[in-house]
């Protein structure tokens, strides 16, 4: 199965005025693209989940979609809240759960938290006639180690390490592959679009895996077949990684952070629509991505802005921020993803320089540079015969420029 973990924290898609969330767009957004639950992310805000939350389930359970809870321990400090709301939604017909009737359960933890899984929560569940199948998360890069813990439940949950490369990511992968096979836990892969967070001088970062953090990640991970995919996540919007619509609910309406510090204008929608081709390869248990003639699309994705780039006028409160951690490791690049069924020529317009590229059957990914000022400005996507029966031709939403009034390490994806 494959999830996305999912920020309630944060409005969904046409709020516009109306108090009450509508979680339906992006519940059947994420049905169509192949997802089968949300991991909801449950901080500790009680005044938000008595409401929100319920309203989710109910949603999720009226439309046929699973949901279940990614306990958040940088920020949830009260075992028994953990215990009761687990509790709830235990019996909800929109509950996650395994072939046992077990429920899903995962969590995100930076360092273990105030509390023993097994004994203050596990347990007390189980006394309440609920199995549990507790898949935690884990920042760690031993998956040998991990899995000999204890107190870590029914199996192994691998999230994001923001500063390992792309080869150092799948070296981690491997040791929880093996960590999986050798000792018979069920093991969950962590895959993320983005990751780029600048909300103060010290927490201000980009992944240094750069482009490789999605599709080359999904690559990887269709061989070592996971039990368990999670896409993370659909909607974080504070950390760039969200592969859902970029809410057009006025910035009024909106929770932080602000449309203009980080997916004003900034699409993700390519990484949706290329999680449908990862996804159904992954359930059809094959490790090479194929695609037919009429599935045929070619998306590019690329920050609007090079990455050593200050804007002079930059509005944050002391404009005096340093570059984001990892900027170092990351290009300037536009990032070309064909999906074909034949052989064809894509051709990028950058800035008005032209560049084309031979791409193969399946699945390819090009970077062109944008080095240069010539080489900056509207972004232009065609290609030398019909992809999907229809002339290709996108421009991007945004073009690429130094100036702005932020630093931009997120985005555009179409």
């Amino acid at each position: 199965m494959v999830f996305a973990h999912y920020m309630i924290q944060f409005a969904p898609p046409g709020l516009n005025g109306n108090p009450n969330p509508d979680y339906s767009t992006d519940i059947n957004m994420a049905k169509a693209a192949g997802f089968d639950a949300f991991a909801v992310d449950y901080t500790d805000n009680a005044a938000l989940f008595a409401t929100n939350l319920d309203i989710l389930y109910h949603t999720a359970s009226t439309l046929g979609f699973k949901l279940f809870l990614t306990i958040d321990t940088t920020t949830m400090y009260d075992v028994a809240q953990v215990v009761n709301i687990t509790s709830f939604y235990a019996n909800s017909p929109a509950q996650l759960k395994d072939g046992a009737g077990n429920i899903f359960l995962s969590s995100f933890e930076v360092n273990p938290p105030g509390w023993n899984w097994q004994t203050d929560v596990i347990d007390q569940l189980n006394i309440q006639n609920i199995g549990v199948n507790f898949l935690p998360g884990s920042l760690g890069q031993d998956g040998a180690y991990e899995a000999s813990l204890p107190d870590r439940g029914t199996g192994l949950f691998t999230w994001i390490h923001p500063a390992l490369s792309a080869s150092e990511e799948a070296a981690v992968d491997q040791t929880f592959a093996d960590a999986r096979d050798s000792s018979g836990k069920p093991w969950m892969a962590g895959v993320a679009p983005w990751f780029f967070k600048r909300l103060a001088s010290d927490t201000n970062w980009l992944n240094a895996q750069d482009s490789n953090i999605y599709i080359d990640r999904w690559v990887e991970l269709l061989k070592l077949k996971p039990d368990y995919i999670e896409v993370i996540s659909w909607n974080d919007f504070g950390e760039s990684h969200y592969i859902g619509p970029a809410d057009s609910t006025p910035e009024a309406e909106l929770m932080l952070p602000s449309k203009a510090d980080y997916y004003g204008n900034l699409d993700h929608s390519a990484f949706l629509k290329m999680s449908t081709f990862f996804i159904n390869t992954y359930k059809a248990g094959e490790t090479n991505v194929t695609v037919t003639a009429d599935e045929e699309d070619v998306f590019f994705f690329y920050r609007p802005q090079p990455v050593n780039n200050i804007p002079t006028n930059d509005t944050y409160l002391d404009n005096a921020w340093p570059l984001p951690e990892n900027a170092s490791s990351i290009a300037d690049n536009v990032y070309v993803v064909p999906f074909l069924s034949e052989p064809a020529t894509i051709y990028l317009s950058s800035g008005g320089y032209s560049t084309s590229m031979d791409a193969p059957s399946f699945l390819s990914k090009s970077a062109i540079t944008f080095n240069s000022p010539a080489m900056m400005g509207q972004q232009i996507l065609t290609a030398s015969r019909p992809i999907n029966g229809q002339t290709l031709n996108k421009t991007g939403t945004v073009d690429i420029t130094s100036g702005g009034s932020r630093y931009q390490g997120n985005v555009v994806a179409i």
